[in-house]
């Protein structure tokens, strides 16, 4: 079939063939035998037949066996190409067809031959060891065209498991493709929210300090040091995101002067960053921290990180936060508390994105993250993260 359309032509030359080569051989006229008209009309009418014979195997066999028994009956030598054309069919249902459907046509075929061998002149033809001798012979020619057409059947079923296990195999390579891509978007959203949403808060806040100071306060001065902070704090993350730009574009083009991160150094950055726009931040981290898995600790630094933002945010300036890591029992411990708003105010934009990162950051190393309000009317982020040996 080409389109979805089925062509003709390969049969069309099969059958025309056929009958044209059973044609010739009744007109070559065999010593002692004589000629017969009917020959030739039985070997075109077989030919025929061959016609259908990819499309309906099935009915061709059953013609074609039916026009070997009729020509026998009939000629002399008639039946040779209705034979032939009834082997053909037989091999194209071996092809297209499971074992019984197989054993069904080569009985029918292997009956129809033994009714064209055994004539009524030569009923002894079978008789005795030399008969079964016969028997045994025309049972293997019988069985050549199922053997030939199991054979290409076995080739055709060979074939279509190889191209379904390819597919199956594109298919799995562009998911596990899709997969790479989702996860490296997922971590990307994470490091861009980490950057953006720490400073952008600190920047935030320091703005508004600087525009409280020059229109109530009138120390201009103040509202100079907040600018200042708020400018190297926007350089800074301009530098973070032109460093993260420069790896999307070619991740292989970049190596970081320090390609390990310093969880401590980046607790401590958040926190000063956080203290400076007006939080009151203690922060107890063991010195064996160090000695922890990098990821863990890199984990650890990220969360606290995110926390102090959150706080920032929602508590804002005069309230009271404290960062408590431990290292104790092959896990890793970390709290943060902040104690509320010190006085009512405008909460800043919410991205949603926070604490759901912090959630799959912890879950990637098989942690546990809990928050939720305290009390007081504050917020408490605890995260237990495992330590294994071989990380």
């Amino acid at each position: 079939m080409r389109g979805g359309r089925w062509t003709w032509w390969p049969e069309l030359l099969l059958g025309l063939g056929t009958a044209a080569l059973g044609l010739i051989s009744t007109r070559i006229v065999i010593p002692g035998i004589p000629r017969e008209g009917w020959a030739g009309v039985f070997a075109v009418l077989a030919g025929l037949l061959l016609v259908g014979v990819r499309r309906w195997p099935w009915p061709v066999l059953l013609a074609t066996s039916a026009l070997l028994v009729v020509a026998d009956a009939v000629t002399l030598t008639g039946a040779d190409t209705a034979q032939f054309a009834a082997a053909i069919a037989l091999g194209y249902v071996a092809y297209r067809s499971g074992w019984p459907g197989t054993g069904v046509a080569y009985a029918l075929f292997l009956t129809a031959t033994l009714v064209n061998v055994i004539d009524p002149g030569n009923a002894e033809v079978l008789r005795g060891g030399l008969g079964v001798l016969r028997l045994v012979m025309l049972a293997g020619i019988a069985a050549a065209p199922v053997a030939f057409g199991r054979y290409l059947g076995g080739v055709r079923q060979a074939a279509a498991a190889a191209e379904e296990r390819a597919r199956e195999a594109e298919e799995r390579r562009e998911a596990e493709a899709r997969m790479v891509r989702l996860t490296e978007r997922t971590a990307i959203a994470r490091d861009l929210h980490d950057i953006v949403a720490h400073h952008v808060a600190a920047i935030a806040l320091r703005a508004g300090a600087a525009r409280y100071a020059v229109q109530h306060t009138g120390r201009p001065e103040e509202a100079v040091v907040a600018l200042d902070e708020l400018r190297d704090t926007a350089g800074q993350v301009l530098d973070e995101l032109r460093e993260l730009l420069e790896v999307l574009r070619d991740p292989d083009a970049v190596q970081p002067a320090e390609p390990q991160v310093e969880p401590t150094q980046v607790i401590r950055d958040a926190a000063r960053r956080v203290r400076e726009a007006g939080l009151a931040v203690q922060v107890r981290v063991p010195e064996v921290l160090h000695r922890v898995p990098l990821v863990v600790g890199t984990t650890a630094a990220r969360v606290v990180q995110e926390a102090l933002t959150n706080s920032l945010k929602h508590a804002g300036p005069g309230a009271v936060v404290s960062v408590d890591v431990r290292v104790t029992d092959g896990a890793l411990l970390l709290e943060v508390l902040d104690s509320g708003p010190a006085h009512p105010r405008t909460p800043l934009p919410v991205s949603g994105h926070g604490l759901r990162g912090m959630r799959e950051r912890v879950g990637l190393l098989g942690g546990t993250l809990v928050a939720g309000g305290t009390d007081g009317g504050g917020w408490r982020v605890r995260v237990r993260l495992p330590i294994r040996e071989n990380e």
